[in-house]
């Protein structure tokens, strides 16, 4: 499926500025961000502490498989040709 591109307008150059204090809102996105960082890190934490010793069956590998591939789908990056 093609990538649709939105255009988006350039902010006003006087828009940022790096010394000002940050408000309200930009501390509660920061604070989704990290709880969202956090739920995914414990993902990646359950998936990598799994003891592959006790996969006994073709099924429990591929569910193991299925899962971290699922989990690492979701941070790749753009294609080389783009």
């Amino acid at each position: 499926m093609p990538t649709k591109v939105i255009d988006v307008p350039k902010t006003d150059p006087g828009a940022y500025n790096p010394g000002r204090a940050a408000g309200a809102l930009l501390q509660a996105q920061a604070a989704h961000m990290r709880e969202a960082l956090r739920k995914r890190l414990q993902e990646f934490i359950t998936l990598v502490e799994v003891d592959l010793t006790s996969f006994k069956t073709e099924a429990d590998v591929s569910a193991y498989i299925h899962k971290a591939t699922a989990l690492l789908h979701t941070y790749h990056g753009r294609p080389k040709d783009e």
